[in-house]
């Protein structure tokens, strides 16, 4: 037991630090994020879709730019004008709906029209720098293929400075003084986020696992040794209270042995779960579909020619559209309009609605995506239920269809009749890491993540508890470290 105390004194000395580091950033994390530039915030920022100047069809903006495949393609906005935005092999092609010009970048002067949204009362634009490699805002997320970024500020009274994708001439991220401070207290201390950390993906990954990992030891030893040293009968005389108690601690020591008590659970709890984040071991396969279940559904090799319908014909159908996306289902080609506030329509060729995919065709293409395994359960949910959630706000949609399969993963898939397309998959591992991962450190459990603000004021009062033991925890280690010093 000496060993256990002497690890977790010396090891608990320096990560509290870290333990408070986690849970202060945490509270801030439950309402912010790194900035970012939301889907509903980029297509609010757009002009509805111009029918009289979107003359090209997907199948001839594919023709102009010498493609035969695409891994993302969608009618947008650029400059006022509709383009095709597409994707192919990591390049970024834009092909100009009204002349078929094609472009795979962009010089920063040619991408002033699409600041025009984002500025306000007295914004004067001025360019930063010319990013070639990731800088603090943009170390995360998925912007490799659009680099070189054009960082502008706007000298606004917010401090708004915009990111502009040289490949696409899109402006693609969006921050201002309030929400970088905001991720200075919140995700870059909580996640690392230091450029010079985050941008070596490797290093940054065994950081994170080594840290919390250290920080699951010195939890259980300090549970360990307080659970060893409580007793319930009160054996031991403590000389300054001048009577019996339950523990031998007197002072900070007391506090922190109570503390570790009540909330040293949640905190190795947190810390396991933080650990979990970067998938130790690669043990999950996350939540969305495999190339080959969404294939399942697709049907037949996608043959961009079937894509020949008329954007215009589309627009005049449905005005409010910002965006058109394209996909197949069963072989066909359909198209996806969406609008901000999550307004969309799968239509087909001739913008008629498409009707619900039929169950038929969602079972055998489902037994398709999971060909080892028989169906043992099926179920239409027109509520979320304990995995398929609204984690991020983002409306996942319902009624969806969930299927259980007795396949060695277990695989359960949830269905969209809708849009004829798997909405979430899970496997035993990615059920597991529900609970272990986002259950323990997030706590939406069903029965409280639902009503809001019960959940926040749990969670709030949690992480204070696990403030309160950190704080203790470094009064501890500095006094015991400065009597070791000066002895």
């Amino acid at each position: 037991m000496k060993l256990i105390i002497f690890l977790h004194r010396w090891l608990g000395t320096v990560v509290c630090l870290f333990f408070f580091l986690w849970f202060a950033s945490g509270i801030v994390m439950m309402y912010a994020q790194m900035p970012q530039l939301s889907r509903d915030e980029r297509l609010a920022a757009l002009p509805p879709l111009d029918a009289a100047r979107a003359r090209l069809s997907a199948a001839e903006a594919m023709d102009r730019a010498q493609l035969d495949y695409f891994s993302d393609i969608r009618l947008t906005s650029l400059f006022g004008r509709p383009v095709w935005s597409i994707r192919a092999d990591g390049t970024w092609y834009t092909v100009f709906a009204d002349t078929g010009q094609v472009k795979t970048a962009f010089p920063y002067e040619e991408t002033q029209p699409s600041i025009q949204p984002f500025l306000t009362a007295g914004a004067k634009p001025r360019l930063i720098a010319s990013l070639t490699e990731p800088d603090q805002w943009t170390v995360g997320g998925n912007y490799r293929t659009l680099r070189p970024l054009y960082h502008l500020a706007l000298d606004d009274p917010a401090g708004t400075e915009l990111y502009i994708a040289s490949t696409t001439g899109q402006v693609v991220l969006r921050s201002t003084a309030r929400t970088r401070m905001l991720a200075w207290a919140g995700a870059i201390p909580h996640w690392f986020y230091l450029t010079g950390i985050r941008k070596h993906a490797a290093f940054w990954r065994q950081l994170v696992i080594w840290v919390s990992g250290t920080g699951c030891v010195v939890a259980l030893l300090g549970l360990a040794v307080g659970i060893w040293r409580s007793s319930p009968s009160k054996r031991y005389f403590v000389r300054l209270y001048n009577r019996h108690t339950w523990s031998p601690y007197v002072g900070v020591m007391r506090w922190h042995h109570w503390g570790g008590l009540i909330f040293g659970t949640i905190t190795f709890t947190w810390v396991f779960s933080g650990l979990l984040s970067v998938d130790p071991g690669y043990y999950s396969s996350g939540s969305s579909p495999g190339p080959e279940q969404v294939g399942a559904f697709e049907g037949d090799a996608l043959d961009y020619t079937a894509f020949d319908a008329s954007p215009a014909l589309l627009i005049g159908l449905y005005p409010w559209a910002k965006e058109i996306q394209l996909g197949q289902v069963d072989g066909r080609p359909y198209y996806l309009v969406i609008s901000p506030q999550q307004q969309q329509e799968l239509v087909d060729a001739t913008g008629k609605p498409a009707p619900d995919f039929s169950h038929d065709f969602l079972i055998t293409a489902a037994k398709r995506a999971v060909p080892q395994g028989n169906i043992v359960e099926q179920i239409v949910l027109n509520e979320y239920d304990a995995y398929y959630y609204d984690r991020l706000r983002q409306a996942p949609p319902l009624p969806v269809l969930r299927l259980k399969f007795d396949d060695p993963a277990q695989t359960w898939l949830y269905v969209d009749p809708r849009r004829g397309e798997i909405a979430a998959r899970y496997e035993r591992a990615g059920r597991v890491e529900r609970w272990l991962y986002h259950g323990l450190h997030s706590w939406d459990f069903p029965f409280l993540y639902r009503f809001r603000p019960a959940w926040d004021i749990v969670v709030i009062a949690l992480s204070l508890g696990g403030i309160f033991l950190s704080i203790i925890g470094v009064v501890i280690g500095y006094r015991v470290l400065k009597r070791t010093l000066l002895r």
